[in-house]
């Protein structure tokens, strides 16, 4: 039997996860979710997305090499292959904050986190010193530090909370408070209060 093709439409999200449409929307879903981070992450995640849609697009173009940010769409896909059957908007968990998480909003998640993780190796790639600006509100800036283990075991030793640790990863991206309390679906009060509490354990540490 032929293998069906299937139009790449956003209408696809309606129909039911299979084994023939899984890629389409893994790539759907991953370019929604880029442009909409767009707007809280700036150039870095426009950049993402103009890879992403070129590997989208172009992948199949003899001797076209995919970037590293089609990832993003593969790790997508091979989470929606354990839902074939299912529908992107069918309940999938409770989040610890009391919101209902369903498939497709699980799938924004991952493509997320994969962007935070990948700005945060970014930035560190620029230059230390940008890196500690970001974490100002941690670390004290009187000693120069070249080795870059130090800020990850200065916050692993704070111990942050799920949300906190989420709150960081967003801010060393970049991001405003506003904004990531807006990614948060916190208030703004909130995020701030994160902050205060991250600079808090710091001091009850190391002093200062």
């Amino acid at each position: 039997m032929a293998k069906t093709e299937v139009k790449r439409d956003f209408k696809v999200l309606a129909e039911k996860i299979s084994p023939e449409n899984v890629l389409v929307m893994s790539e759907l879903l991953a370019i929604k979710e880029t442009k909409t981070l767009t707007r809280f992450m700036g150039s870095l995640a426009e950049k993402a997305h103009e890879k992403l849609c070129c590997g989208v697009f172009l992948k199949d173009l003899r001797g076209y090499v995919l970037s590293d940010c089609y990832d993003m769409v593969q790790s997508v896909a091979a989470f929606l292959c354990e839902h074939f059957g299912e529908y992107l908007d069918d309940f999938l968990y409770i989040s610890n904050r009391g919101k209902r998480i369903s498939i497709k909003v699980e799938c924004y998640l991952i493509i997320e986190r994969a962007l935070c993780g990948r700005y945060r190796t970014a930035k560190r790639c620029i230059s230390l010193e940008r890196v500690k600006s970001k974490l100002q509100y941690i670390v004290e800036e009187d000693k120069e530090e070249e080795d870059y283990s130090l800020v990850d075991a200065v916050i692993a030793s704070l111990n942050l909370t799920e949300n906190m640790n989420l709150a960081l990863d967003y801010r060393m991206s970049g991001m405003s408070y506003p904004d990531i309390a807006k990614m948060m679906s916190r208030a703004t009060s909130t995020v701030y209060e994160y902050f205060i509490k991250m600079r808090a354990r710091y001091s009850a540490i190391y002093g200062g």
